[in-house]
């Protein structure tokens, strides 16, 4: 069997020393912003494709809305990806 290297870090002791100061809660603040946000937007796209479907709109059949919020969901896994 071969060993595995393990590697020592003190990098979180020290982040756990950090103090806490007003730019953290600035990003706590956008973090939370943003999560309600991207829940807004994923309701918006859930309830959207019942009204797509109705005549009076664009018509569209299930497997279209489907595949639109599948697009959706694919982009947004794509945009969030690092280069």
């Amino acid at each position: 069997m071969t060993e595995e290297k393990r590697i020592h870090s003190n990098v979180p002791f020290r982040l756990y020393r950090l103090p806490w100061s007003p730019w953290h809660v600035l990003v706590v603040i956008a973090l939370g912003i943003t999560w309600i946000l991207d829940g807004l937007e994923v309701t918006i796209v859930g309830v959207i494709g019942d009204v797509l479907v109705k005549p009076c709109t664009l018509h569209l059949t299930d497997f279209d809305v489907g595949f639109l919020g599948t697009a959706y969901l694919i982009g947004a896994v794509v945009g969030a990806s690092p280069t």
